[in-house]
């Protein structure tokens, strides 16, 4: 009958003998021995050698003849224990949020005994401050957090996590900019449009094909005559006064109306003369 023996007890990084022992007589089976792990063979001879062991050389063991299989020994669990292993923080709904929404920040780790204690870790300028002792934190301040992960052999800790909260005010901001863009680009579309329809509906000037402004000059012939100043204030005015002829130049403007009957012969005058008296 076989029996392994086990040496001590075991932690990660741990080296540990398992020897089979032959209680039949005979030295000359001694050596011919198989080593099991999980039912599959895994090595030969009387002692099997772990060392640096991990949590992967966790499993059951056993030993048996090489000649006789069913003389296997009993099954000796070896139990890898180990400290916090991939500590991380994982945070929901995420890490940039808005003002006033509650965060929740998940501490998980792997450990062999599982965690005893978890420990969060806010970073406060240059000061470390304690804010919580369990797997899930609920906050609503932003700000940068790492947890620490624990059980009876040592600590590990998460990398750090910042949370962003994103500002009302500037949200505000953009969203009045956005409106007030919006708003200029209507007013611009409105009046692009207004415009156009008042080109489109005003009427075209009317031609000038019904009444013509018409300037003629036409010489004017004053009489003027001077009166001598000896004549006496009762005399008429006009009575032996010498007469001075005075030019001079004035200017008609009327309109003429255009006429689309034929036109009657009419009798052309160069102009009128106009005759008047002027005393002075």
């Amino acid at each position: 009958m076989t029996r392994p023996l086990e040496n001590r007890a075991t932690k990660e990084g741990d080296s540990v003998n398992l020897t089979c022992i032959n209680g039949c007589d005979g030295d000359h089976l001694s050596s011919a021995f198989t080593w099991f792990k999980n039912g599959k063979p895994t090595n030969e001879g009387p002692v099997l050698y772990l060392s640096n062991m991990s949590s992967t050389d966790s499993g059951n063991y056993s030993c048996s003849l090489k000649t006789h299989t069913g003389t296997a020994s009993r099954v000796i669990n070896i139990h890898v224990e180990y400290g916090p292993k991939n500590t991380s923080v994982s945070v929901r709904p995420s890490m940039e949020v808005e003002a006033g929404t509650n965060i929740t920040l998940i501490c998980s780790s792997h450990a062999n005994p599982p965690v005893e204690d978890y420990t969060w870790f806010k970073i406060n300028e240059s000061h470390v401050l304690d804010v919580g002792h369990q797997p899930v934190l609920f906050s609503a301040d932003g700000g940068q957090y790492f947890c620490s992960a624990t059980n009876k052999h040592e600590s590990q800790n998460s990398s750090v996590v910042t949370i962003k909260i994103k500002d009302g005010r500037a949200l505000f901001n953009r969203a009045v900019l956005i409106i007030l863009l919006t708003v200029a680009v209507l007013l611009t579309v409105i009046t692009v449009g207004a415009v156009t329809r008042l080109k489109k509906t005003r009427p075209r000037a009317q031609e000038t094909n019904c009444e013509e402004d018409i300037e003629f000059q036409d010489a004017v012939y004053v009489n003027w005559p001077v009166a001598d100043k000896n004549q006496s204030e009762g005399r008429s005015c006009c009575e032996g006064a010498t007469t001075e002829l005075v030019y001079a130049t004035v200017s008609f403007h009327f309109k003429q109306k255009q006429n689309t009957e034929p036109q009657t012969d009419h009798d052309d005058d160069d102009g009128d003369v106009i005759y008047s008296t002027v005393c002075r």
